[in-house]
């Protein structure tokens, strides 16, 4: 099956970082990677530290183990 958006997050979306401390962090950009183009975000944490990370590893809400 094939998404026709599977794009969750925009830049500017306040989001969380599986993994991370669960403190919000931006969107800034949004692209694709991979042979898929599979969706990947740049995305800064509260201390100002910029991250790539895969859709799947972003959450809309605090990730609780």
């Amino acid at each position: 099956m094939i998404l026709e958006n599977p794009w969750r997050f925009q830049p500017g979306d306040e989001v969380y970082i599986v993994g991370h401390e669960q403190l919000p962090a931006k969107v800034t950009l949004a692209f694709g990677h991979g042979r898929l183009n599979w969706p990947h975000y740049l995305v800064v944490d509260y201390q100002m530290h910029e991250w790539t990370v895969p859709q799947q590893c972003l959450a809309w809400s605090p990730v609780v183990p």
